[in-house]
């Protein structure tokens, strides 16, 4: 009996060291957004490996966007390196694509770089961006404090 036991042990250790991180609710402050008349991203839960928000990290953000400017759109959870070479690998975890109305979206990342985290609007023709909101732990935000997000607008 003793045997089977260290035996379950084991395979349940095995298994929790093989299976994905465990990831913990963190809370967040919102940075710099920008946004076009009848949009807005507005996020519910953001759960991570560590509660830093730093490179290694693997970060999902859970919530809800409304799209009225225009008919579809990629909503992408990436990241604005403030320290690297400024190349990013994405994947399909981090973009959905939306529709007008009200979407809810969940989104994941691993954090490759330094840097601060964004949800932003792509327009699905000319992939430019067109509305976001930056977050992260308080100090991220604060030293991004300044940034402008008026370029989102222009279009």
């Amino acid at each position: 009996m003793r045997y089977l036991t260290f035996l379950a042990a084991v395979s349940f250790c095995l298994t929790s060291i093989a299976g994905e991180p465990t990831k913990r609710s963190v809370n967040i402050e919102l940075g710099p957004k920008a946004y076009r008349d009848g949009d807005v991203i507005r996020i519910l839960s953001v759960s991570s490996t560590s509660r830093q928000l730093e490179q290694g990290d693997t970060v999902t953000v859970k919530g809800k966007v409304r799209l009225d400017s225009i008919a579809k759109a990629n909503l992408s959870l990436l990241l604005t390196q403030t320290e690297s070479d400024g190349s990013e690998e994405t994947d399909a975890s981090q973009t959905v694509a939306i529709k007008n109305g009200l979407t809810d979206f969940s989104l994941t990342t691993t954090i490759k770089h330094r840097g601060v985290l964004h949800l932003t609007f792509y327009d699905i023709k000319s992939g430019r961006p067109f509305g976001g909101v930056y977050f992260g732990t308080a100090k991220q935000m604060q030293a991004i404090s300044g940034w402008d997000l008026s370029y989102y607008l222009r279009n």
